[in-house]
């Protein structure tokens, strides 16, 4: 869809005289923009040309998941306050001030106006609306409950963010610590004790201690085989990266690979867990049908690994085996949630125990993390400090021992 481009000229609420440009659906969308701010519109012109033809063309994605999560948020109070769908739109419409997501909210207004149902509306930019939210879209138009599903549906993707974002922010420190204390030791062997010869070349017999010479050694080593140090970790970065992009046994292997790593292997499936406990809560609890609901979920997740687990329960569910056979063989799912996926079983409650699951992992994954940052980043500093004490012991250790040698 191409949005029209139009000049202005209007009167702002202190009576100065405002110039300028805007994109908009049409001439009336445009004057109920302006209107909105309080404008007296003296003129609107419509102009076109090579650079607003451009201007159309957008890459990727338009909205993050916090814009998404902003997005659902303003359209839930309006639906709840009483404001019709459409209406919803067009008003968020006119008020975005991104270019390119007002053009997406224009793109929905313009296909609700032409009948399509919002659900559907939404699965065609698949890359800004997931299908999670598609799907409880489509649950809650059937129901009635639009307005107060999409806020949930904000509400579960916010607690999703952060989760994410703290498991991230626990696992970014300890690599910054990693890679200051390896800064550290390279710059100081390369740079700073091959100066140290030079000073002893100058006192004939000098000796210097072992861990000296260690130094001088490893930044003489660097010096020389460097580049294909680097150039060799570079290829090999990049052909993990390759084949896990292509090759479907590889990523399926790395990711046990990962999920195999001490105290981080962890996270990522607790991560994973809560995603299938949240996504699970979210559609069963709507009255969707578990095979549904579990196909969903498939296309939520990331990890091979989790995806391969969802297709194992899908194919037991069609032989007629119980839905918590496959979590309960899983050895990277927590034994609470296989039993409580099948105590819900036995008891003809699954959605009520996803919920209650549901609560349960985004009550844990808080002290998880917690604890995470209280007990590896004090090590790791604990490891910084000690490599570069040794480092300054091995630059002392040389002036004391020439002292004695003079």
């Amino acid at each position: 869809m191409e949005l029209r481009n139009f000049k202005y000229l209007a009167m702002n609420a202190e009576g100065k005289m405002v110039r300028g440009r805007i994109e908009a659906l049409n001439r009336n969308v445009c004057i109920k923009y302006l209107q909105s701010k309080n404008y007296d519109i003296k003129n609107i012109i419509e102009y076109r040309n090579l650079f607003t033809q451009l201007n159309q063309i957008t890459f990727g994605k338009v909205m993050s998941t916090k814009q998404l999560i902003f997005f659902l948020k303003q359209l839930g109070s309006l639906l709840n306050a009483g404001v019709k769908l459409i209406s919803a739109l067009e008003l968020l419409s006119i008020q975005q001030e991104n270019r390119a997501q007002r053009k997406l909210y224009f793109e929905l207004f313009q296909q609700i106006n032409n009948g399509l149902s919002f659900s559907k509306a939404l699965s065609k930019r698949p890359k800004e609306f997931p299908n999670l939210l598609v799907q409880m879209v489509e649950v809650a138009e059937l129901s009635g409950d639009l307005g107060d599903m999409i806020l949930k549906m904000a509400e579960y993707y916010e607690r999703q963010t952060k989760i994410t974002n703290d498991i991230k922010s626990a696992l970014r420190m300890p690599l910054v610590y990693l890679v200051a204390a390896i800064l550290i030791s390279i710059g100081m062997t390369v740079f700073v004790f091959p100066k140290i010869i030079g000073l002893f070349a100058t006192f004939e017999g000098a000796e210097l201690p072992g861990i000296t010479r260690f130094f001088l050694n490893s930044g003489a080593f660097l010096s020389q085989h460097g580049i294909f140090m680097f150039s060799v970790l570079f290829m090999i970065i990049f052909t993990i990266f390759t084949l896990n992009k292509k090759v479907e046994r590889f990523r399926y292997a790395f990711s046990v690979f990962k999920l195999n790593i001490p105290i981080f292997g962890s996270l990522i499936q607790m991560n994973n867990q809560i995603l299938i406990a949240n996504s699970l809560s979210q559609m069963l609890s709507k009255g969707v049908n578990s095979v549904k609901a579990l196909q969903t979920v498939r296309g939520v997740l990331s990890n091979v690994v989790y995806k391969d687990l969802i297709t194992k329960t899908l194919a037991y569910i069609e032989d007629g085996k119980p839905f918590s056979k496959a979590f309960e063989e899983s050895k990277f799912i927590d034994p609470i949630m296989a039993r409580m996926i099948s105590t819900g079983e036995r008891t003809g409650n699954i959605p009520t125990l996803m919920e209650n699951l549901s609560n349960y992992y985004n009550g844990v994954s808080d002290l998880r993390v917690q604890q995470l940052k209280n007990s590896i980043q004090p090590v790791l500093l604990i490891i910084v400090y000690a490599l570069v004490a040794v480092m300054i012991l091995a630059i002392m250790m040389p002036m004391l021992s020439l002292g004695s040698q003079i």
